[in-house]
């Protein structure tokens, strides 16, 4: 009898998903629109939490949007019946998710658009518990369940022409029943995020910091302004406190005098954590009514040179998939790689990663100097 030799399988990269890996363990990738657009429901100061439906509209880069949140329905432990939103937690455990996400070799490629990330739960309760944002296992069971159920609607006011986005965080979970929690779970990424991946229109940004930053709108405010500086290279930035409650996804306030203090809050927060070095308020007023407070953010240096080192990795992901690739349109699809080329791909960003961070040693040890 003869024995039919094994055929292997010649394995084949995305080299979109292999330009997704993240390298330096201390950043995170970063979907612009995505990551600003207003998804949580941080407190019910004013009831929103309990509405069956929340409209908001929000800027970015220059145009007006309305994102529309439908809650979906859980069973408490005591059994009551409760609507529930994306918040703060959600907002953590969907951070920490993609951060694991960026390692290598993690996420794959479902039919031609659908990126899905598998792991266990046990791996994401222990980054969390490293990053000091503790939850236990069935708060991150429900957490994941919320950013599968609660759909979120995305639209361009400015031209009703657009394409309007329908879809939850993760579109698609799989999520085994019963007390253990190593055994895979799964997850297919919001459009949004598969489509920038495909088109390389993310960004990484400092993971580190953001988990050490405990306040929702302080990292709103962070990112927002990491994404500011990537894309006009200024220092100095502007953004007045009801811009801020807006876009950030804060809740009306019954008083303005306590929204001006918790968006100063905000504001200082970054000052403590040495993303700004310079703040200056312009109070607006009418009469003696204090009715608004306009910021001018000063970036600092090190804050700065993160940003445009960021900006920088992500032009030259576009230059070295081109390369991979000959010369093809990311926009397109995605496009497979021999395990040999996406080896070559993954070394030569390592080497531009090594010698931009002998590059900005400086500016990171004056960094640790000021938080320290």
């Amino acid at each position: 009898m003869s024995v039919r030799p094994e055929v292997r399988r010649a394995v084949s990269i995305p080299a979109q998903l292999a330009l997704f890996e993240v390298f330096d363990p201390k950043n995170t990738n970063m979907v612009a629109l995505y990551d600003l657009a207003p998804r949580f429901v941080f407190d019910g100061r004013d009831g929103e939490a309990k509405k069956k439906l929340i409209e908001r509209e929000f800027s970015f880069s220059g145009k007006r949007y309305r994102i529309t949140l439908k809650p979906t329905i859980l069973r408490t432990d005591s059994g009551d019946v409760v609507d529930r939103y994306l918040g703060e937690r959600e907002q953590i455990v969907e951070e920490v998710i993609r951060r694991l996400a960026g390692n290598q070799n993690r996420v794959t490629l479902h039919g031609e658009n659908k990126v899905r990330f598998p792991f266990t739960v046990y791996e994401v309760r222990e980054e969390l518990r490293r990053v000091k944002h503790s939850y236990n296992r069935d708060e991150i069971r429900e957490a994941i369940t919320l950013l599968n159920e609660v759909r979120m609607k995305i639209e361009l006011l400015d031209d009703r022409r657009q394409p309007l986005l329908s879809a939850s965080a993760f579109p698609v979970m799989g999520m085994r029943k019963g007390e253990e929690d190593d055994s895979e779970t799964f997850v297919e990424f919001n459009p949004l995020v598969a489509d920038a991946i495909r088109m390389l229109s993310f960004q990484q940004v400092s993971y580190e910091l953001l988990m050490e930053i405990r306040d929702p709108v302080a990292r709103w405010l962070m990112k927002r302004l990491h994404i500011q500086i990537g894309a006009t290279g200024e220092q100095v930035h502007q953004m007045s406190a009801t811009e801020i409650r807006r876009d950030s996804g804060m809740s009306e306030w019954k008083t303005t005098r306590n929204l001006l203090r918790r968006v100063g809050q905000a504001v200082e927060l970054l000052a403590n954590k040495g993303i700004l070095d310079g703040i200056d308020l312009s109070e607006q007023k009418t009469g003696k009514r204090k009715d608004d407070i306009l910021f001018t953010m000063s970036a600092s240096a090190e804050f700065m040179a993160e940003a445009r080192s960021c900006k920088q990795r992500a032009d030259d992901n576009i230059l070295e998939f081109k390369r991979a690739t000959n010369g093809r349109d990311p926009a397109r699809d995605f496009v497979p790689l021999p395990s040999g080329d996406a080896y070559r791909l993954r070394d030569r960003v390592r080497r531009r990663l090594r010698q931009s961070s002998t590059a900005s040693a400086p500016a990171q040890a004056e960094r640790l100097q000021r938080l320290t």
